[in-house]
C-alpha cells in the first residue's frame, strides 16, 4: 500500500535511456530494448500511436505519476543526500511491469524509494515491434534534490470544490459536489486550467484512489461512493503554471 505525502522535494528526469542490448529472436517471449513503438504511459488514450503529441503526453503524465508518488527519504533529508538513482524495468507485452532494479544508487533509501515508485506504476500501454505487442527492458534516471526549507511552490495556490469548506465534510456533501466544477485560483486570484484531478480515499490500511483529465468522471464518482466515515478523503489538482506543472491538495476528515 502507498502512503500519501503532499510534500514536494524532488524533480524527475523521465529521458529513457537505452538498456545493454539483449540477444534474443524477435517473438514475444523476447526481452527488446528498443521496439518499433516504446511503451506508452498511461493517460494518453486520445492520442495517435506514434504521433510526437502522445510520445510528450506520456512523458508528461509520468512526470506527474512519479512527482506525486515518490516519497523522499527521511535519513537522505536528514543526511543532505541528492543525486540522480537508475533503475530498470521491463514492461511486458500486457504492460505490467516486471522486474524493478537499482543500476546505481546514491544512499540514503533512495534507491529503495525509486523501486517504491515503480512498483506502485499502473499498467502501461505495452511496445509494439513487427506489429505485435512485446516485452521491452527501460532504464529511467530519477534525480532528487533538497528544496530550500520552508518552499513550498504550491502554497500560493488554492483550490475550491462546489460548497466544500474547512477540513472536514460528509459523504453526503461530496455527492452534492458531483456536478460542480473544480478549479485552482493562482497567486494573484485568478482561475488555472485544471489539467488533472485525483481523487484519493483512505481509511486504516485501505486505500481507494482514482484520477481524471480535468473533470468530474465517473472514476471519480465511485471513489466517493467508497467513503466511510473515519477517513480521509483528499483532492489532488495539477495545473501548469509558466511551464512548470503544480500540484495543490485539500484532505478532509470524513464525520458522517
Amino acid at each position: 500500500m502507498r502512503k500519501i505525502y503532499t510534500t514536494a522535494v524532488c524533480l524527475l528526469v523521465y529521458l529513457f535511456l537505452p538498456a545493454q542490448p539483449d540477444p534474443f529472436a524477435p517473438d514475444t517471449s523476447s526481452i527488446f530494448v528498443r521496439a518499433d513503438q516504446m511503451p506508452y504511459f498511461p493517460g494518453c488514450e486520445g492520442f495517435e500511436n506514434g504521433s510526437n503529441e502522445k510520445r510528450t503526453c506520456s512523458n508528461t503524465e509520468l512526470v506527474r505519476f512519479l512527482s506525486r508518488y515518490l516519497v523522499y527519504p527521511d535519513k537522505a533529508k536528514y543526511d543532505g543526500v541528492e543525486g540522480t538513482v537508475f533503475v530498470s524495468f521491463i514492461v511486458d507485452q500486457h504492460g505490467q511491469i516486471h522486474r524493478p532494479g537499482v543500476l546505481m544508487d546514491i544512499g540514503g533509501g533512495c534507491g529503495q524509494a525509486a523501486l517504491d515508485v515503480i512498483n506502485e506504476m499502473p499498467r502501461w500501454e505495452p511496445a509494439v515491434h513487427q506489429g505485435k505487442p512485446v516485452k521491452v527492458k527501460m532504464n529511467l534516471p530519477i534525480q532528487f534534490f533538497l528544496r530550500a526549507e520552508g518552499l513550498d511552490e504550491a502554497e500560493p495556490y488554492s483550490l475550491f470544490w462546489g460548497t466544500l469548506h474547512g477540513k472536514q465534510t460528509t459523504k453526503k456533501q461530496l455527492t452534492e459536489n458531483i456536478s460542480n466544477n473544480l478549479y485552482v485560483r493562482g497567486p494573484e486570484g485568478s482561475n488555472r486550467y485544471v489539467d488533472q484531478i485525483e481523487f484519493v480515499f483512505q481509511k486504516d490500511s485501505r486505500l481507494v484512489s482514482a484520477s481524471s483529465r480535468g473533470d468530474i468522471s465517473s472514476e471519480l464518482v465511485k471513489v466517493i461512493d467508497r467513503v466511510k466515515k473515519g477517513g480521509t478523503f483528499s483532492i489532488y489538482a495539477s495545473v501548469q503554471d509558466d511551464g512548470q506543472f503544480i500540484t495543490v491538495s485539500r484532505s478532509y476528515n470524513i464525520v458522517k
